[in-house]
């Protein structure tokens, strides 16, 4: 599942990403691909065809302090493919991992254009969310210790 902080401004993210990188986990450039034929993405070794699962969306308010989030249920499926539509747009991403140690369930994640930037506090955002493992509840108390040390990082 993905979790969105709702109206959270990327501007807002640039300003505090140098609190973030005591938490930067792993880092992994990606070449996504659509096409009319779907979306797909290359790793390092093997090229997936994404299928989306679409599934419903929660909002809790006021999370914390004054941040609300967006939990998306939806998920995808990646298939191991050998082929791609002639007719297709790709764009070279870089995504960072952040999360409280490598086993953690709930991973911080921000989407890049690939940029040949090797200082983590001069990238330029596109997209960010939360991932969590599973379709658990996020109001148990582990979650909220977790996410809550980001979201105050964030705020």
């Amino acid at each position: 599942m993905r979790i969105y902080i709702e109206d959270y401004k990327l501007s807002n993210l640039v300003k505090r990403i140098s609190s973030l990188k005591k938490y930067l986990v792993e880092t992994k450039t990606i070449l996504e691909i659509s096409s009319n034929d779907g979306e797909y993405y290359i790793d390092n070794t093997n090229v997936y065809k994404i299928i989306n699962i679409d599934k419903s969306t929660k909002r809790y308010d006021i999370y914390y302090k004054n941040l609300s989030l967006i939990v998306d249920y939806s998920y995808t499926t990646n298939i191991e493919t050998n082929q791609i539509a002639n007719n297709n747009i790709e764009i070279l991403f870089k995504y960072y991992y952040f999360a409280l140690n490598k086993s953690s369930k709930l991973k911080l994640i921000i989407k890049t254009l690939n940029e040949t930037v090797d200082d983590i506090n001069n990238i330029t955002p596109v997209d960010f969310y939360f991932e969590k493992e599973g379709n658990d509840e996020i109001n148990t108390i582990f979650f909220k210790d977790e996410i809550n040390v980001f979201l105050s990082l964030l705020n």
